[in-house]
């Protein structure tokens, strides 16, 4: 993996329509903004770019990006759908010349690092069409990891469905159910909150 230059990249564009009129990433989590605890878990994994991407530069969470190492990256196109965030972050892998990419998404904040570790390791020996993702018995979802040769039909992504045709052929890499919940709505909070 040392030889490999693995970029990252955190979702964190979307438009929280299920949660009201308040910024879910916003949001106190476990001591920090929800937004902020993905970055903050990658912080300490050797990635050669990291960028949070995102509909705004003066974002509450911008600052706590920051300081764990990440370049904020603006989507002006995040009304159309997760796919042109996945789009942004494959175009900025491949002008950085990145091996492979990390894809996190930033309302999912209980993934731990040694998830992410696991990903990072199987990237060596996966190559550079390698598609890993995160899977909870039959469920394949992000954090989702891919090789360069996959850069240009990710920068292709569009909608919703972002790279759900890609993650279907995937290499899984197991973990609990729980690591993979994501926060749609205000309730979400108290439920995955550690207790």
């Amino acid at each position: 993996m040392a030889d490999l230059r693995i970029a990252a990249a955190v979702l964190a564009a979307g438009q929280s329509r299920r949660f009201g009129a308040d910024d879910k990433l916003a949001a106190s989590f476990n001591g920090l903004r929800l937004g902020e605890l993905v970055p903050a878990t990658l912080a300490g994994l050797g990635f050669a770019e990291r960028w949070v991407i995102t509909r705004r530069d003066d974002h509450p969470c911008a600052p706590g990006w920051r300081k764990a190492g990440f370049a904020v990256a603006i989507n002006e196109r995040a009304a159309e759908g997760m796919g042109q965030s996945l789009a942004l972050a494959a175009r900025l892998a491949r002008a950085a010349g990145a091996d492979a990419l990390l894809v996190a998404l930033a309302d999912m904040p209980i993934v731990p690092a040694n998830h992410f570790a696991a990903l990072l390791a199987r990237a060596a020996s996966a190559g550079p069409q390698a598609i890993l993702a995160s899977q909870a018995g039959s469920h394949r979802s992000p954090p989702a990891l891919f090789g360069r040769d996959q850069f240009g039909e990710l920068a292709e992504a569009a909608g919703d469905h972002g790279a759900r045709h890609l993650l279907a052929r995937a290499e899984p890499v197991d973990c609990p159910p729980d690591w993979l919940s994501d926060i749609d709505e205000p309730a979400d909070l108290a439920r995955l909150a550690p207790r």
